[in-house]
């Protein structure tokens, strides 16, 4: 198997989100929100989503009926990993991101993380430029991760897994329908203020850009010090807004066929997440 590591699609380019930029100028947040993937970012994406179930039941539940290796795609710092981890079957987890793999590395050897010890390869490289040979039972993108890669990145993925799959295997993918969301041409969604821990809080702010296809995320984390003082950073992360019918057809495109579709319960209620799927695709 060989992987390759190239940037991403540059076509994406969001609107400003107006809202988020009038939160941080409260704040007094000068500098421009930083990569959510960068270090500080993946840190801070770990310790959110960490104890998110959104998608976990349904995901584990149809990897459950295939067999064979298991191959995750975006794994990020583990949040689906550890799903997967009690089928008892080896797992190659692929991400982009290197500060990501070092804390899923880090978690694959606890026992709480992984207490059967199963065998986890870990990959860093761009998930639409990977290559294998087939020798996988299952694969799996979740998160709605497949918005990450401008159109000719998903046509590229979809090829890439069709080979990686055995005859039989099944390829399992989350998708967020971006026609359930569709509003005006540029849409500043309400911002969601949240704590974490005892000493902080976290605001998150959605914008959608319809005309270039295009949707931003921005999480704005506000510390508190002793004395009432306060310290403030920002991530962003743009992603495509793209209609479950443009990918079902990429997918078909590809020699992929979509077998069946599932509801996807949203664990912690939001209104810029709705109408997610578990799709179940096959050759």
């Amino acid at each position: 198997m060989r992987s390759h590591h190239l940037p991403k699609d540059t076509l994406m380019n969001p609107a400003p989100d107006k809202t988020a930029d009038a939160i941080l100028r409260v704040l007094g947040h000068l500098d421009p929100p930083e990569d959510l993937y960068s270090v500080s970012g993946s840190r801070l994406y770990d310790r959110i989503t960490e104890n998110d179930l959104t998608e976990l039941p349904e995901i584990q539940a149809a990897a459950r009926k295939t067999t064979g290796p298991i191959l995750e795609l975006a794994a990020g710092s583990g949040r689906i990993t550890r799903a997967l981890l009690p089928l008892g079957r080896p797992v190659t987890a692929v991400d982009s991101s290197p500060e990501m793999l070092e804390m899923l590395r880090a978690k694959v050897r606890t026992v709480a993380f992984n207490p059967r010890q199963v065998n986890v390869e870990v990959l860093n490289g761009d998930m639409s430029r990977l290559q294998f040979d087939s020798g996988f039972g299952c694969v799996v993108l979740g998160a709605s991760s497949v918005t990450l890669l401008g159109r000719e990145e998903r046509r590229q993925l979809f090829r890439a897994v069709r080979n990686a799959m055995n005859p039989g295997g099944h390829f399992l993918l989350t998708v967020l329908n971006a026609d359930s969301h569709q509003g005006t041409a540029h849409y500043d969604g309400e911002p969601t203020v949240s704590a974490l821990g005892e000493d902080a809080f976290l605001i998150t702010a959605e914008s959608r850009d319809a005309v270039n296809g295009s949707r931003r995320v921005t999480m704005i984390h506000v510390r508190f010090n002793e004395g009432g003082t306060y310290r403030s950073s920002a991530y962003a992360s743009d992603v495509a807004f793209v209609s479950n019918a443009l990918i079902e057809e990429e997918i078909l495109g590809e020699g992929l066929k979509v077998l069946e579709r599932r509801p996807v319960r949203i664990a912690n209620p939001n209104p810029a997440l709705k109408d997610i799927e578990l799709w179940v695709c096959g050759l």
